[in-house]
């Protein structure tokens, strides 16, 4: 049992107590006061911006096709044991499209959280993430929460977790996963006493704007500038403003860690100069091979690993830690592609939000929990066909955790593509160059 102190609280498994009633009700909340808002009064300006006006995610429309549909209730249907893995492209938005999800399929399904939003409001609220069926993910202790999520997958309850673990913004790419969906599946399926089929369900969201705007986007961005003493320059376009911003945020970082920018690359070769510095500066933790994003992550895991055995991590470490931390969410690879839409420059703004406005004003503090989008979206929904993983082990004795995982990332990935492809002729784009070739 938890004690009272808060360290305590934070750092220890407690096994969620679903209340149907609870849950039921907080279907209601959802819908009114995260998704839809209020119709008619949410698009009053002004009058827009109160709670339960217009919806904090502001998601006016689900578009969830009927083969997808048909495939969600094929898989929810308590007869299987089921883990479904969504993406993750955005902070808050995620867990109230998962809470209708499942209200829409099953409303008992488990839902993993981190352990700092489950049990690090005080005991009441503990008890209010219990009771609407939330599992802490506590760094380092997963084995508590596995073991409850096996057993309520195995009684024909649905288990949700995303796989990516942390929101990186980026739409449009399924980030590297973590193990856990596919470990506990993968146990599942081992289990003798486990009667049902063990199935992974992915599932991709893409957030589209109903209308333009780049007024509303260029506002934010001023924003942004202000808070971070930049001066204001609206007469530039969207794509030029971001890229100036992105680039100025850049030079700061580099002073902040008392380098010199070098201001006459572009914008990922000088963010490369300073993720080489920064590895050369942190060289006391060791020296890694590969390309320069495999290093940070080899560094990234040898200062964790120095930290669990009690080696004391200096001010300096973690500063150095923190900026190979954003690198690593702002990759080249992943901004390529020579046009952009508008909502991959609100996502960049976003992060831009989080990453280095999050302790600022309480404006920016409630902004990093509660990140409003600019205007109302469309979420389109798309369901893959589920991964059977019992008949992969009966099929492949040697199948494991990686190459299950792998699937994973391979399967949403495909997703999420044909996805974007279908929007992209369905729908005309508003569209803009890509900021970081400019």
């Amino acid at each position: 049992m938890a004690t009272s102190s808060t360290p305590s609280r934070l750092n220890t498994f407690v096994a969620p107590r679903p209340n149907p009633t609870l849950i039921r009700q907080m279907t209601w909340v959802n819908r009114w006061l995260n998704l839809y808002g209020t119709p008619y009064l949410r698009d009053i300006p002004y009058l827009n911006q109160l709670p339960l006006i217009r919806g904090l995610c502001d998601i006016r429309d689900f578009d969830l096709p009927p083969e997808d549909d048909a495939r969600l209730k094929s898989t929810i249907n308590g007869q299987h044991s089921v883990f479904i893995t969504p993406n993750h492209p955005e902070f808050f938005t995620d867990w109230m499209i998962d809470k209708e999800l499942a209200a829409r399929y099953a409303p008992m399904t488990a839902n993993w959280a981190t352990h700092d939003i489950v049990n690090g409001m005080g005991k009441q609220v503990q008890n209010f993430w219990l009771a609407n069926h939330l599992i802490a993910q506590i760094p380092g202790q997963t084995e508590a929460a596995q073991a409850y999520s096996i057993h309520t997958a195995e009684s024909g309850t649905p288990v949700l977790l995303h796989p990516e673990g942390n929101v990186y913004w980026q739409s449009d790419y399924i980030n590297p996963l973590f193990g856990g969906a596919a470990k506990m599946a993968l146990q599942a399926a081992h289990d003798g006493t486990n009667t049902r089929s063990v199935l992974i369900q992915p599932v991709v969201w893409k957030l589209k704007f109903q209308r333009d705007e780049s007024p509303h986007l260029h506002a934010e961005m001023a924003h942004v500038e202000r808070q971070l003493g930049i001066e204001e320059q609206a007469f530039l376009s969207l794509p030029l403003r971001l890229a100036r911003l992105y680039r100025q945020v850049l030079w700061l970082r580099f002073q902040n860690m008392g380098f010199a920018p070098p201001r006459h690359l572009n914008f990922f070769d000088a963010q490369n100069v300073l993720m080489e510095k920064l590895l050369a500066s942190l060289s006391v933790y060791g020296h890694f091979s590969g390309n320069l994003t495999e290093q940070a992550q080899h560094m990234l895991k040898a200062i964790r690993q120095s930290e669990k055995a009690g080696e004391p991590i200096d001010r300096m470490t973690c500063r150095r830690r923190k900026e190979l931390q954003l690198i690593l969410r702002n990759p080249q690879e992943v901004y390529h592609q020579p046009r952009w839409q508008q909502e991959t420059i609100a996502e960049c703004l976003k992060r831009l939000r989080c990453d280095h406005l999050a302790w600022g004003s309480w404006i920016n503090k409630i902004h990093r929990f509660l990140p409003r989008p600019v205007g109302p979206r469309t979420a389109h929904i798309r369901v893959a066909n589920a991964i059977d993983v019992s008949a992969l082990v009966r099929n492949q004795a040697e199948f494991n955790e990686t190459a299950l995982t792998d699937l994973l990332h391979h399967t949403l990935q495909q997703t999420l593509d044909a996805l974007n492809q279908s929007l992209n002729e369905r729908h005309p784009q508003i569209d803009y160059a890509n900021p970081f070739l400019l």
